[in-house]
């Protein structure tokens, strides 16, 4: 690691100047500037220099300086073409009343100036940012690339192939993608004030059949992997919950809740991003479905920091505590419509789950839990043809 180090200081000296260790600089530039030049964030650039970054990192911030480098020459000769395209439209000013052939010579000169200037910016090397491939995107499922690539790729689907789904019938009709069949909102207790609430935005779901379960659960067993997306909202009002918005004699959200559109509505502000993601196992009865849900983690982003200290919203207590303890939450199993598996339509076919959760730091008074609906829409099924196992 010290030789990639090493390297790495090498090509900034000789990019930008000596390492001047007293003032944080290479020459004149400042460890901002160039962690900016590189697109990655400070703290990345201050493992780079110390010594503890990863392997990788190192190897693709020096390809990022060099690739800084060739931007710079290409620089210079852009300029120069500028400089070229200027003296050019000069002499057109003095030359018009010069022959016609000699004026659509120099205009042919300065477009081809420009169309080479254009090209060069257009192929621009840029650099790579730290930790990401080109085609990562911050709001697409971390597994498409396993579970999703076209048919000619050098790919091994975790599908079912069409050889296995008879033998996994009825899951085999329920491989594929879903979605969050609706938006939720909810309350999040456990914060120093009312006014804040969750909403999940958006679900993307990959199914497959659970290869592992033998027996009477072959068929019948099915593993989710679940990428969501929510938010965190704040009432600016900081409105407590009941009675306005919750009924705590019914235990139900009254309808002033239910019609709220936080986007729509300015007593409403978002604070942050949520990205989470899941393992979610589905038991497949001929009434009905069960699911159980393990989080796999989950981290915030756009957070507006000064919004979260106004009013004293700790996002990191939410991500760790809060939304932990949101995850114990208690769901009914849903009716299962899909008794005949051939019914699944996609875009149209749902699972909705009834739940109540109740959280640890509950201090809202309300007692008991608080209801949601969580649904899941069918938007791409693996395998569409007739299946024969019989709805008992």
């Amino acid at each position: 690691m010290d030789s990639l180090q090493e390297q790495f200081i090498e090509k900034l000296e000789e990019q930008y100047g000596p390492w001047d260790k007293t003032t944080s600089r290479f020459g004149p530039t400042a460890f901002g500037k160039i962690a900016g030049d590189l697109c990655i964030s400070a703290s990345q650039f201050s493992k780079l220099i110390y010594g503890t970054a990863t392997e990788g990192m190192y190897t693709r911030s020096i390809k990022n300086v060099e690739r800084l480098k060739q931007s710079m020459a290409l620089q210079n000769q852009l300029d120069q073409l500028r400089h070229s395209e200027q003296a050019i439209q000069a002499e057109i000013q003095q030359l018009q009343n010069s022959t016609r052939i000699g004026l659509i010579k120099i205009l042919g000169i300065g477009l081809g100036a420009l169309l080479l200037g254009a090209l060069i910016m257009y192929y621009w090397p840029k650099a790579e940012p730290i930790g990401f491939s080109p085609n990562t995107a911050i709001n697409q499922h971390p597994l498409t690339p396993f579970f999703e690539q076209d048919f000619d790729a050098d790919f091994d689907s975790p599908y079912l192939r069409a050889s296995e789904v008879q033998d996994y019938c009825p899951c085999s009709a329920y491989e594929g993608r879903w979605s969050l069949s609706e938006e939720y909102k909810l309350p999040l207790p456990g914060n120093r004030k009312p006014g804040v609430y969750y909403m999940a935005k958006s679900a993307d779901v990959r199914m497959k059949c659970a290869k592992s379960a033998t027996g009477t659960d072959k068929g019948r067993v099915m593993n989710g992997y679940e990428y969501l997306i929510n938010e965190i909202w704040v009432d600016t009002y900081q409105t407590p919950l009941s009675p306005l918005y919750f009924d705590k004699e019914q235990k139900a959200y009254t309808e002033e809740f239910n019609q709220l559109q936080f986007s729509e509505n300015p007593q409403f502000k978002k604070v942050a991003t949520i990205h989470s993601f899941f393992f979610d196992k589905f038991e497949i009865f001929p009434d009905s479905i069960v699911r159980t849900g393990e989080p796999c983690g989950r981290f915030a982003t756009d957070v507006d920091e000064q919004l979260a200290a106004q009013y004293e919203i700790d996002i990191k207590d939410i991500l760790e505590n809060v939304l932990g303890d949101l995850n114990k939450t208690d769901c009914q199993s849903a009716p299962n419509p899909f008794c005949d598996p051939n019914d699944l339509r996609e875009k149209e076919s749902v699972i909705a789950f009834d739940c109540v959760y109740t959280i640890q730091t509950e201090n809202l008074g309300i007692g008991g839990g608080y209801p949601y609906q969580k649904g899941y829409r069918l938007e791409q099924q693996n395998y569409a043809d007739n299946l024969t196992c019989v709805c008992e």
